[in-house]
């Protein structure tokens, strides 16, 4: 494997272990199993045995969590806790980036799609408390996950546009992803002024005074906000910069769009 693969794949293994911290942190007292690689497609050959040694000959650590066909003969979709990679299924190359296929004039992602089935697991395991959640008026149509930064321009942008949303039906659910996190820690910097936003007794006028610029008190004594873990949560759906907007479905929106925008993408009438 080149030094190139070698530096991204090991990228991904160090993103693997600290959301890996992130998440006992905040469950210090309960330990989490290290998912064993499963195949749920066999190859030509019969396994995935080639594919499984060539990462693990690479790091025994690598944290796979599935290999199955793809939709390319002769490749294999690997699912590890942050992404998807393909290798051959001799193991011996491997595969950064999409694949996608052609349907009619438009490019569907085959990356997305796969892990849009993993986002939609991974976002059954929130609870309506723990998000701070602006309803849609009237019946939801539809619900977005937004992971958010409150010192993202575009973050504080899309939040102008949450009214708007609301309106047309779309029910926005703000999960906390402040970027700085890993360099200034929980209690520092965005992270802080996220968690008083969360242990706020109302965090979505507080989530608008913080985007419109404003400030607001000290949350309260002994709040538990889930910062880390959702920080933790969003890189394991693959979040890269925010805001990162993603369905009900686990398809992945993108970054600012308008409501009218949104509304297109997500056909509502």
């Amino acid at each position: 494997m080149g030094l190139l693969n070698r530096r991204w794949l090991a990228s991904v293994m160090i993103t693997s272990a600290l959301m890996t911290g992130c998440l006992q942190a905040d469950d210090s007292d309960k330990k989490a199993e290290k998912p064993k690689a499963t195949a749920t497609t066999k190859s030509a050959s019969g396994d995935f045995a080639a594919v499984r040694d060539s990462l693990l000959s690479f790091s025994p650590d690598v944290p796979i969590q599935e290999i199955r066909s793809s939709a390319i003969p002769g490749l294999v979709e690997v699912e590890l806790e942050s992404g998807i990679i393909y290798v051959s299924e001799d193991g011996k190359h491997l595969l950064r980036g999409d694949i996608s296929r052609f349907d009619g004039q438009r490019l569907v992602s085959l990356t997305d799609e796969a892990m849009g089935r993993k986002r939609v697991e991974l976002m059954k395991t929130l609870k309506r408390q723990d998000m701070v959640i602006f309803p849609a008026k009237g019946k939801a149509k539809e619900v977005i996950t937004v992971f958010t930064d409150t010192d993202c321009g575009y973050c504080r942008r899309l939040h102008e546009e949450v009214p708007a949303m609301n309106r047309m039906g779309i029910e926005v659910r703000y999960l906390a992803y402040p970027r700085n996190l890993p360099r200034t820690g929980p209690d520092s910097g965005t992270s802080k002024v996220m968690r008083d936003i969360w242990c706020h007794p109302t965090p979505d006028k507080a989530m608008t005074i913080v985007k419109g610029g404003g400030r607001v008190a000290d949350g309260k004594a002994g709040c538990k906000a889930p910062i880390e873990a959702q920080y933790a949560l969003g890189q394991k759906m693959g979040v890269q910069g925010t805001p990162a907007i993603f369905t009900s479905k686990g398809v992945n929106v993108g970054g600012y769009v308008t409501a009218a925008q949104l509304a297109e993408r997500l056909q509502l009438k």
